[in-house]
């Protein structure tokens, strides 16, 4: 191949995953967005920001114990690092040692890709109460679709430990005073189930890429009840598919810019239960509000370029704050991200997002699955400001200094006949959150030449 951007894509064909392998551009065709790639640089294959530290019956805080972390990489990767945090820790903790694998089936890992990762090159950290350490970086190749595992061995007494709760994604841990296991490739040790992410909060990889763009929101970006089917219509609820991992708004998102030939990793900035702006109700105790933490979990992102901003569901539906309420939350997210030069998406905010502690007669419930909806009415408070936010959302945050465009979630996953409520073969176990092809319709609607601009 004769151009510098064709031998280092040609080059790039070598680690791409197996759906990016169908793609034309490893056989010289030309069906897929071409898009300039720019020199080495760090960006976020996986990210989850960390959330609290509260003492769970799988984060009690322990002794002489190792943890095992899978995680789901947006993008191939041969180049990597792994960031810890011990953000809201109470004491310090020492990470005695720390392995990075490719996952066979969990908790096993390849042992031909097992790395010891190091620090400033000691295999030993002690990372102080509110820091996080970012490792040395190793070469494990992997290509997308494939999972990884971030081994840590916590030594001594500690408290519960920071954590990202993981929704669908099942990571393992060793019995306290286990000792270091992170040598175990077999994952016999790991006799534990732990659904959360404990210290590890990124993965960055090193390579031509074109950079990270982060989706910033609460439970909906991160992907709660994206393991449930679609196979029944509500009001019949759907089941969850245990082996269903892979359809969060990252892996939707990734797989999408992987088809069309971007090289961009995709970070989730996702938390549950997390509102734009911090209340007493929602933010104090557990994670910080969207405004609040919007430089650390965007802007200090390693190669961020853009944005997706799909927040304010939890203002309206558990605050039943008022649609000003949210405009204003949201323009100053907006704001802040056009401070740090990133392209700004901002979408609309979908069905059902209902004041739950209006009058009972406005609520759904078994005798009437529609009861609040706009039609036939009367409609939910929550439902009306919602509706007042998106229009808002398409006709002034559009406009401001730093958006793009607008990814119209509502468009995409409203019941036409039920506007209040979502698509029925959508609606997962708890008439909120999508269905894994729900996930998939709403990442449809997201603009992909918006991200950077070609």
């Amino acid at each position: 191949m004769g151009t510098l951007g064709q031998r280092v894509r040609s080059a790039f064909c070598v680690v791409l995953s197996a759906a990016a392998l169908l793609l034309s551009s490893c056989s010289g065709g030309s069906t897929y967005t071409t898009v300039p790639l720019p020199d080495s640089q760090w960006v976020v294959a996986w990210g989850a920001p960390p959330e609290n530290a509260l003492a769970s019956a799988t984060n009690p805080g322990g002794e002489e114990q190792t943890f095992r972390s899978i995680i789901l990489p947006t993008i191939d990767g041969s180049q990597e690092r792994v960031r810890l945090s011990n953000l809201y820790g109470s004491a310090p903790i020492t990470i005695g040692s720390a392995h990075l694998a490719v996952v066979t089936t969990a908790p096993a890992v390849d042992s031909s890709t097992d790395q010891p990762l190091t620090f400033n090159g000691a295999t030993s950290v002690t990372i102080p109460a509110g820091q996080t350490v970012t490792s040395d970086s190793v070469k494990v190749f992997y290509t997308a679709g494939q999972k990884l595992a971030v081994t840590t061995y916590v030594k001594g007494t500690f408290a519960p430990l920071t954590q990202h709760q993981s929704p669908v994604m099942m990571s393992y841990a060793t019995a306290t005073n286990a000792g270091d296991m992170t040598k175990d490739t077999s994952g016999a040790s790991f006799t534990n189930s732990v659904q959360r992410w404990l210290l590890v909060t990124g993965v960055d990889v090193y390579g031509p890429y074109q950079g990270t763009v982060v989706l910033l929101g609460s439970s909906s970006i991160d992907g709660t009840n994206s393991n449930y089917l679609s196979t029944n219509a509500y009001p019949a609820k759907n089941t969850v598919e245990p082996t269903q991992d892979n359809d969060t708004p990252a892996d939707w998102l990734g797989r999408s810019l992987l088809a069309a030939g971007y090289r961009l990793g995709v970070a989730n900035g996702g938390q549950i239960a997390d509102p734009a702006a911090p209340d007493a109700t929602t933010a104090s105790g557990t994670s910080q509000a969207g405004i609040d933490r919007f430089n650390r979990d965007v802007v200090q992102q390693p190669g961020v370029k853009a944005v997706i901003v799909y927040i304010g569901g939890v203002d309206l539906r558990l605050d039943c704050k008022s649609a000003t309420d949210v405009e204003a939350s949201l323009t100053n997210i907006i704001a802040q991200g056009a401070a740090a030069n990133l392209r700004v998406i901002i979408a609309t905010i979908p069905p059902s997002e209902y004041c739950t502690t209006s009058d009972p007669s406005l609520l759904p419930s078994t005798s009437n699955p529609w009861q609040g909806d706009l039609n036939p009415g009367p409609e939910n408070p929550g439902s009306t400001q919602r509706r007042l936010v998106n229009t808002w959302i398409r006709n002034v945050a559009a406009t401001l200094p730093g958006v793009v465009a607008v990814a119209d979630f509502d468009a995409a996953l409203a019941y036409p006949a039920h506007p209040d409520f979502l698509l029925p073969n959508f609606v997962s176990g708890d008439n909120f959150h999508p269905t894994g092809l729900g996930y998939q319709a709403q990442n449809g609607a997201i603009p992909l030449k918006a991200i950077l601009g070609n």
